[in-house]
């Protein structure tokens, strides 16, 4: 916390970092998705092109097992504006039968 404090306040030994503006408009901007009911096969590259077609995905990420490797089944979708995020979640609801089959076929 004292770390972003020092940011926020401009200490200038950190010149070198991130304008703190620019840092909290970033985070402000994305809009981060939690995706469920995921097949256990459903790969990244499946999740990312699923999502993509309703906007600039920044990151899919699946959940797995720390100690086994393997999916628990749910993930996060990371989009560029919250607009596409909104449009995302009103044309998937319902739709992740769809996607698992598709997540299969293409693994």
């Amino acid at each position: 916390m004292a770390a972003l404090r020092r940011l926020i306040t401009g200490n200038p030994k950190h010149s070198s970092l991130i304008p703190p503006t620019l840092l909290i408009c970033r985070r402000g901007i994305a809009s981060k998705l939690f995706v469920g009911g995921l097949s256990f096969f459903t790969t990244e590259k499946g999740l990312l092109d699923a999502f993509s077609q309703y906007g600039q995905v920044m990151e899919a990420k699946i959940v797995t097992d720390r100690v086994s490797g393997k999916s628990k089944g749910f993930g996060f979708v990371t989009y560029a504006s919250e607009d596409e995020a909104e449009k995302a979640i009103t044309r998937m609801d319902g739709k992740l039968r769809s996607l698992k089959a598709s997540a299969v076929a293409r693994a």
